[in-house]
């Protein structure tokens, strides 16, 4: 009976403690990002001009999240669900937002935020899935009947927001790629953020990032639009800490009993 009196006791205060923690941590699940490549734009954002008749810049192949995660990259670099190595349309690409837990090449999504301080407590990534790959207008050598040396791929993407991007029109939200290393290969600029009930969505302007610099690439310029939308999973941060800390109250105890 003394023993179910302290447990009592102490689950109390434990709740007294933890009711005092005002913020509810959130995560995402599913939903998409929706993007659409100006190809004139895309094209003008590049000063490559080997041959007149092809844009200096393009977009030959996309990979969607179940074709492109149990791909090696040599099987990125090569595959043609399109034949030729001409350009196709970069209107409605999507990237699938990943879960929590990934298969292949796919990231997990870790991001958590708190809706009523979105810019101060945003951490995390949001996976998503797919990946992009384009032709440069640059000398290449053929391999194995492919054009080799003028074509680049990015993929394995990650959505991020860091505050601290907020600078030169950006809105501190970027997509990473993760093939081979990391990069910020586009900023989110001009961004509308909505959140109605459990929808949080992100509308605005796809710029080009500094992963591009390598390849001429004039960082900041406006190649796209894009638009983003995911359901917003709440975790209350205090049912988290009351859990551990009651399994605690508990193993604390058992231990105690144990030993007398």
């Amino acid at each position: 009976m003394n023993y179910l009196k302290k447990l009592v006791s102490q689950t109390a205060i434990a709740l007294l403690t933890i009711s005092s923690f005002p913020s509810f941590a959130s995560g995402v699940s599913g939903g998409a990002m929706t993007i659409n490549f100006d190809s004139t734009a895309l094209a003008g954002a590049f000063s490559h001009d080997t041959d007149p008749t092809r844009p200096a810049f393009y977009l030959e192949e996309y990979f969607d999240s179940s074709s492109y995660k149990d791909l090696s990259i040599d099987q990125l670099l090569t595959t043609h669900f399109i034949a030729g190595t001409g350009e196709i349309s970069g209107i409605g690409r999507t990237l699938a937002v990943n879960g929590a837990v990934v298969s292949g090449r796919n990231k997990a999504t870790t991001f958590s935020f708190d809706s009523s301080d979105l810019k101060g407590t945003a951490s995390g990534a949001i996976g998503l899935g797919g990946a992009f790959r384009y032709r440069i207008d640059a000398p290449f050598s053929i391999q194995d009947g492919e054009e080799a040396g003028n074509r680049t791929l990015i993929g394995d993407f990650t959505l991020e927001y860091n505050e601290s991007r907020e600078i030169n029109g950006h809105s501190g939200w970027a997509l990473f790629n993760h093939v081979s290393w990391r990069a910020n290969v586009f900023d989110l600029d001009n961004v509308v953020v909505s959140q109605i009930n459990d929808t949080f969505q992100l509308v605005g302007n796809l710029a080009l990032g500094e992963g591009f610099d390598h390849l001429g690439g004039s960082t900041g310029a406006i190649i796209g639009d894009f638009s983003f939308q995911t359901t917003v999973v709440p975790v209350p941060a205090a049912v988290w800490f009351f859990a551990t800390g009651l399994l605690g109250l508990f193993a604390s105890n058992k231990g105690k009993r144990n030993i007398s």
